[in-house]
């Protein structure tokens, strides 16, 4: 436990009033540590993603290097948005960040994403399957996560 509590020291968790539009990369990795993952999305931008529990922290610098958006991305809305427009497994990873799982399905040619989130207060779970050759979105489930709703318990089994 302790371990856990000093691995925390000099980063903070991420939380809506964490960083703030216009800082530099600097000021970001001071307040939160270093991110999960850093990537250049679709738009030439640098995001770096933050993950906690059942949340992933976007912060995108624009091209002056400081930052122009910062949002908790695992929302129905944004997922529901990617059902909608057709995705691919790019613009999810984009939008909504890493997944918690990937598998690949040799036999059907597809790949599934597994993403455990919260809607509000309910524990989620989406599940996106794509063409494993081209990264099409082939179909989305987004469900209730059972690990957390069976049986009337407060948490997976």
């Amino acid at each position: 436990m302790l371990v856990g509590a000093l691995a925390l020291v000099g980063c903070a968790i991420p939380n809506a009033g964490s960083v703030r539009p216009g800082e530099t990369p600097p000021q970001v990795r001071a307040k939160l540590g270093a991110p999960y993952v850093e990537r250049k999305i679709a738009s030439g931008d640098i995001a770096w993603y933050y993950i906690s529990d059942s949340y992933t922290w976007r912060v995108v610098f624009g091209r002056d290097g400081a930052v122009s958006e910062y949002a908790q991305v695992m929302t129905l809305e944004n997922f529901m948005r990617l059902r909608q427009v057709g995705a691919n497994r790019d613009g999810m990873y984009d939008l909504v960040g890493p997944p918690l799982q990937r598998m690949a399905f040799a036999r059907t040619g597809s790949e599934a994403w597994t993403y455990r989130w919260r809607d509000m207060t309910i524990p989620s779970v989406t599940d996106a399957v794509f063409d494993a050759r081209t990264g099409e979105l082939r179909y989305m489930g987004i469900y209730w996560d059972p690990a957390y709703i069976s049986g009337g318990n407060s948490g997976p089994r």
